[in-house]
């Protein structure tokens, strides 16, 4: 415990087991188990660093050695400890900038880089929540290459490594893909835990990638989306892709449900009497086509769906007809017939 002070453990030992009581080198020895040598230069060390102190005893009795109070033996140690990564801090302060000047004038090749193999992938990750120093962005969605239990804490459910950045005063912004959040989450461990310390969240129908970033710093996305895989992603650093990657995520945010309206209980759309061909609507909804091909679907003007379209937002209470595709998605309202096609649309 006491190593951060420069203290190895023998040191310790011998400093605690005076606290506890012991006084003398053979009292020292006899619940230590150490040579007399090795304890004498040990009392001597720590005689030098003002944690003990010695009465030399009379003609027939041993020196005595009483520990300096804790409180008072230690804190020139903390303080001194304290202003040193005070001084690694201005100095880590000061490689910063001058990295980032380094950075503006970097060979272009050097603004992106690939990444290969999962361990890799994971690291990198781990890497860019390190490095935050305001706020963290990120869609998720499947696959997960953090899927393993040990990067999970097995009471919440939520990576130690978020809950550590985001107790360090670094806020969080999810983006979770609507299937990703309803079969490899749970509103009651992880996303309540990340809730608890902070995290902003809401919810995309249809996540189309993976995306991590940083500050306006360092941005993680995956290398390929189709076949969807995790084995290699791409960092980009400052730059104007970077930029663009911000502002996407951004265009993303504005249009995203807010996760407690996506969690909310909604009725059934039976329950409100939907007629047949309104909950066919409702199923089209949520595949994402367009409107001028979800009436042709429903062999409707598209007059005639934009009314009906209208009239089923009004009957279930929704807001906006983006929160109506929430609720057929989350719902997993569909039937005969309703399949996307080349005419799908992103969320």
């Amino acid at each position: 415990m006491l190593e951060a002070l420069d203290l190895d453990a023998v040191q310790q030992r011998v400093y605690e087991a005076l606290v506890d009581g012991a006084v003398t080198v053979p009292e020292l020895q006899g619940g230590l188990g150490l040579s007399v040598p090795r304890l004498r230069s040990t009392l001597r060390a720590l005689e030098g660093l003002g944690l003990i102190e010695r009465v030399v005893g009379g003609r027939r009795e041993p020196d005595r050695f009483l520990p300096v109070e804790p409180d008072v033996a230690f804190s020139a140690l903390l303080t001194a400890r304290e202003e040193e990564l005070q001084r690694a801090r201005r100095h880590v302060h000061h490689l910063t900038a001058r990295f980032r000047t380094t950075t503006e004038v970097r060979d272009p090749l050097d603004v992106v880089e690939v990444v290969v193999g999962r361990a890799a992938v994971i690291q990198q990750v781990d890497q860019l929540q390190r490095t935050a120093r305001r706020l963290v962005r990120g869609i998720d969605r499947p696959p997960y290459v953090n899927s393993d239990p040990d990067r999970h804490d097995p009471r919440t459910g939520m990576m130690p490594l978020q809950a550590e950045t985001m107790r360090r005063g670094v806020a969080y912004r999810a983006l979770y893909d609507a299937e990703g959040l309803a079969t490899f989450h749970s509103p009651h461990s992880d996303i309540l835990a990340c809730a608890d310390l902070g995290e902003e969240a809401r919810v995309l129908p249809h996540a189309p990638t993976k995306l991590l970033l940083a500050d306006e710093q360092t941005g993680v996305l995956p290398l390929r989306t189709s076949p969807y895989e995790v084995a290699s992603c791409i960092v980009v650093h400052a730059s104007g892709l970077l930029e663009a990657l911000c502002a996407f995520f951004e265009v993303l945010w504005e249009r995203a449900l807010p996760l407690s309206d996506f969690l909310s209980d909604t009725p059934h759309p039976a329950a409100h009497g939907l007629p047949p061909d309104d909950a066919r609507l409702l199923a089209l909804l949520a595949t994402g086509l367009t409107d001028q091909v979800m009436a042709r679907q429903l062999g409707v003007s598209h007059r005639t769906f934009q009314r009906r379209l209208s009239a089923v937002i009004e009957r279930l209470g929704a807001s906006t007809r983006f929160q109506l595709g929430m609720m057929a998605a989350r719902l997993d309202i569909g039937g005969p017939g309703v399949q996307p096609g080349p005419d799908r649309v992103g969320p």
